[in-house]
């Protein structure tokens, strides 16, 4: 038989053959078998421990449907199967979680970067020999674009936006994938979508990808699964303790000069690797193993927070050594060893780490021809694109018996 069946849990059975199945055998794929899609989530959803590699695969599938149902050529067809399948190709352990430090610490990469060097051939990630190969493997094909094609359309700069619109975008493979994939092994039930309605209602016009008129309510229910995943899930405070916890052992491990290859690794080597150093690292992973993490002082809205406060804060966001400075003084405050005060944030203005909060927004094919953005289409996609995140937007977590006291006097230590 040509090619190779591979059981989805969620799209069922998907048969890959040629240049796919080639790109799923490269030590780089494979590796995404040990990075999970949603970091320490399983601390909270204890089902969640799916991995990057499948999700892949479903945004592989996802893709080479919707180019069936929009009409791509051959070509055009390949090109998004192969950006969607190798679009997290430059994931480093626990995804998400280490955002922030890929930004201070290892200023040459985030994940979408060092995926294009991956699929460019400037990097390999792996520990394997027969790692590099991606774009010749890509380029032993004869269709009409490049390992460089590709990698331009994996930061959404390629030359026809209907692609890049397909695969960032307010309507797109990967998180068509993701959302249904999330909610299934988190349990979740809000990030059920109708995919199939979706795909159907796709059009391309005048080289943008947009969406038939009478499509909205399908796209309105992608939107409100989206929002509350990421209330329900995403930014769980839990999940979001943890993943601050495991990102000041890192830091820590970083600043004593351990652990810059750390974007090559797997989640386990990571979390080995840090228990190894003991002090701090050691107590946070024993901590995240077994689940004996920090809790919360301060979850405060934006509602709780004046304008003044609001841009501190942005400061402290996207500035590492400032946040820093920030934990040590609550921690000092209280009696606390350093790190055992950890700043989280959740304000949409502020997250770096998930770009389709910035998407292209599509456009809504109205039945007499013209052409709107969807949030004018509908009131509730446009209430939708301001709600993106939680309740809470600062977090301040800490060791239950310091709990009491940094609610006490974080006001203070923060803004004076």
């Amino acid at each position: 038989m040509d090619g190779k069946i591979i059981h989805d849990g969620i799209h069922g059975s998907m048969k890959i053959s040629g240049l796919i199945l080639e790109l799923v055998k490269t030590p780089e794929f494979q590796r995404l078998r040990n990075i999970r899609q949603l970091g320490l989530a399983y601390l909270v959803y204890p089902g969640a421990n799916h991995t990057r590699f499948e999700h892949s695969l479903g945004a592989w599938d996802i893709a080479r449907r919707l180019s069936a149902e929009v009409g791509l050529n051959e070509s055009e067809s390949m090109l998004l199967q192969v950006g969607a399948l190798l679009h997290d190709i430059g994931h480093g352990p626990f995804s998400h979680t280490f955002e922030s430090i890929y930004k201070h610490y290892v200023k040459e990469h985030d994940h979408m970067r060092l995926g294009q060097d991956i699929i460019l051939g400037r990097t390999n990630i792996t520990e394997s020999e027969n790692g590099g190969k991606i774009p010749e493997i890509i380029e032993g094909y004869d269709y009409d674009f490049t390992a460089e094609d590709v990698a331009e359309l994996i930061l959404g700069r390629h030359g026809k936006p209907y692609l890049g619109h397909m695969l960032h975008g307010d309507v797109d493979v990967d998180q068509l994938d993701y959302l249904i994939r999330d909610a299934h092994y988190t349990g979740v039930a809000h990030g059920t979508i109708d995919v199939e309605r979706l795909l159907k209602v796709l059009r391309i016009h005048d080289e943008e990808l947009v969406v038939d008129e009478k499509g909205v309510e399908a796209v309105e229910g992608m939107m409100v699964a989206r929002s509350l995943m990421y209330s329900r899930v995403y930014f769980h405070h839990t999940v979001k303790i943890a993943e601050g916890m495991l990102t000041r052992a890192l830091e820590f491990a970083l600043e004593e000069g351990h652990l810059w290859d750390f974007w090559r690794m797997i989640d386990c080597r990571v979390l080995v690797e840090l228990e190894d150093l003991e002090g701090l690292p050691a107590e946070i992973v024993r901590r995240v193993k077994y689940r004996d993490l920090y809790k919360a002082a301060v979850l405060a809205s934006v509602d709780d927070l004046s304008a003044e406060e609001k841009r501190e804060l942005l400061a402290a966001y996207r500035n590492v050594k400032r946040r820093q400075e920030i934990e040590r003084a609550l921690a000092d405050a209280v009696g606390a060893r350093e790190g055992e005060v950890i700043l989280e944030f959740s304000i949409a203005d502020l997250m770096l780490s998930e770009p389709r909060l910035k998407a292209t927004e599509i456009n809504v094919l109205l039945d007499d021809g013209r052409i709107e953005p969807l949030t004018k289409v509908t009131p509730l996609a446009n209430a939708l694109k301001r709600r993106q995140t939680p309740r809470w937007a600062v977090l301040i977590a800490a060791p239950p018996r310091y709990v009491p006291k940094v609610r006490e006097t974080w006001r203070k230590i923060v803004f004076e």
